[in-house]
């Protein structure tokens, strides 16, 4: 192999090639911060006005619908609601001190870039349990962050922003709990610990439910085999391990417990009890009117309401086509560029390269693992744990997509950033699938690594938002907008297009 190549190699599994992810990472993020016009498009004004109203609020079990948040929802049966509690309490130090709203956003944005950044070091660890090599894992991460929406979404005021590093969190707990089992060691702590954890991640977005729930399955049938059925000896090595808890200890754990369970209950099983769902219609907690003053909601009902009056359904060429579409628009909009509600949600397509490099990825990885997939779980519990977690979440994301297409007749909940939680697992089976299908080509790796950082550096990360953007898109700032504009210019020159507006028969973005 020549050694341009093996240079590469060696770079690319080195600590001081994460640390350039970090750097191109936060720079790119604090860009779009300082840079993109508030609110952005991915809710950024309904998370930033839950935060204002949790702000009033030292507890957050709302027993009753806030004053003057209707434009929320049902904002006191809400599933999701932890991160704009816990938002809260910096946005309460920084309203003493600063009341422009701009710069409030500005440095709650700050937090969400630390808090992705974070994510982006955990899964790094998650990565390596699972045997990923170093250059693999940095080649993931580095993509991962070239992925225009990557940016776009730390970049801004999101609960998404929270759930990545919670999941990773999540996930390396259990594969703690894993090793645990193995050696025959799980003790109460740590499964209360467990179910404390997750149940308070899924206070953060509950769509971490299926996540969740596929994790405890995948505990409970190994636990299931390591006893071989036998739960006696099971639960007589739990009270083993809890007589030998100290005190204080004990009371640690009780109360790491009780008080998630609570929470839990007051939204979701209260939810459930009453209203049938765990994230109840809008028009079951408020009145019709009321409820109208929530965007999204009005627009679903008034898609309902056409459906209902004119007798349509969903026929079955729609419902065929529906999982292509639904398919589709997911990459689109993990490569594409958006601007907020203030200029009506402009969006431009993705750049070609980093979108088109993707494809090839997908492609190249889905056949090594319909080829490799036995030899690649063989072994690898902690691998197939995340297999299961991936395809649980995304069976739930699509689902639920699906129910909402045949109550509007619109393709809805397709966004792209919806994949991400999930998305550098995928990458991590894929990229394992890949490496066994090129054992002892090091030659070959390197060759497809090089090319893919190429292609995504061809438009990938923050450029696609500078490059498909205009000065509207800025923070009306004049050397926001003076900065941006240079930057608009040079990437004009340097970075392959496409236009933006585009179509051919592979193609299309219009």
């Amino acid at each position: 192999m020549p050694k341009f190549l093996e240079r590469f190699l060696e770079y690319l599994r080195s600590d001081k090639f994460f640390r350039l992810i970090l750097v191109i990472f936060f720079v790119e993020s604090i860009w779009i911060a300082l840079s993109a016009a508030y609110p952005q498009a991915f809710d950024e004004n309904f998370h930033f006005g839950l935060i204002q109203v949790y702000s009033h609020y030292w507890l957050p079990f709302l027993s009753h619908q806030p004053a003057h948040a209707d434009a929320y929802g049902a904002v006191a049966r809400d599933p999701s609601y932890l991160y704009h509690y816990l938002m809260s309490f910096p946005y309460r130090f920084i309203n003493i001190f600063i009341h422009k709203q701009i710069t409030q956003v500005v440095l709650l944005r700050f937090i969400n870039i630390a808090l992705f950044g974070w994510g982006l070091i955990l899964f790094r660890k998650v990565l390596a349990r699972v045997g990923t090599s170093k250059a693999s894992t940095n080649l993931i991460l580095m993509l991962f962050i070239l992925i225009p929406v990557v940016p776009q979404l730390a970049g801004q005021i999101n609960y998404d922003n929270l759930l990545l590093p919670l999941i990773a969190l999540m996930i390396l707990y259990s594969y703690k709990l894993i090793d645990r089992i193995k050696a025959n060691n799980l003790s109460i702590k740590d499964i209360s610990f467990f179910v404390g954890a997750g149940l308070l991640t899924s206070l953060v977005k509950y769509a971490f439910l299926p996540i969740f729930a596929a994790m405890v399955l995948f505990l409970f049938v190994l636990i299931v085999r390591a006893n071989k059925g036998k739960f006696r000896q099971f639960f007589n090595q739990l009270s083993v391990s809890w007589k030998k808890t100290s005190i204080l200890l004990k009371i640690l754990v009780v109360i790491s417990l009780i008080i998630p369970i609570a929470m839990f209950a007051q939204r979701d099983l209260y939810n459930l009890a009453r209203y049938h769902a765990i994230e109840p219609d809008c028009s079951k907690v408020l009145s019709v009117k009321e409820c109208m003053s929530y965007s999204p909601w009005a627009y679903n009902y008034r898609n309902h309401s056409d459906i209902i009056a004119k007798g349509k359904t969903v026929s079955l060429p729609g419902t065929l086509a529906y999982p292509f579409q639904w398919l589709y628009w997911m990459w689109y909009r993990l490569f594409f560029a958006i601007n907020g509600p203030a200029y009506r949600f402009t969006n431009y397509p993705p750049l070609p390269l980093p979108s088109l490099a993707t494809l090839i990825l997908l492609l190249i990885g889905l056949f090594a693992l319909f080829k490799w997939w036995r030899k690649l779980f063989h072994g690898n519990i902690k691998l197939l744990l995340l297999f299961i977690v991936s395809a649980t979440y995304i069976a739930a994301l699509f689902g639920q997509g699906y129910y909402t297409y045949r109550y509007t007749l619109v393709l809805e909940n397709m966004n792209g950033r919806y994949l991400l939680p999930v998305l550098l697992l995928l990458a991590a089976i894929f990229g394992q699938a890949i490496a066994l299908a090129l054992v002892k080509e090091n030659r070959r790796k390197a060759i497809i690594a090089l090319m893919a950082l190429i292609l995504f550096a061809e438009g990938g990360g923050a450029i696609t938002f500078i490059a498909r953007s205009d000065s509207t898109w800025d923070v009306q700032n004049k050397a926001v907008v003076k900065v941006n504009n240079v930057a608009r210019k040079v990437i004009k020159k340097v970075v392959v297009h496409g236009g933006k507006s585009y179509s051919t028969r592979l193609w299309f973005f219009n």
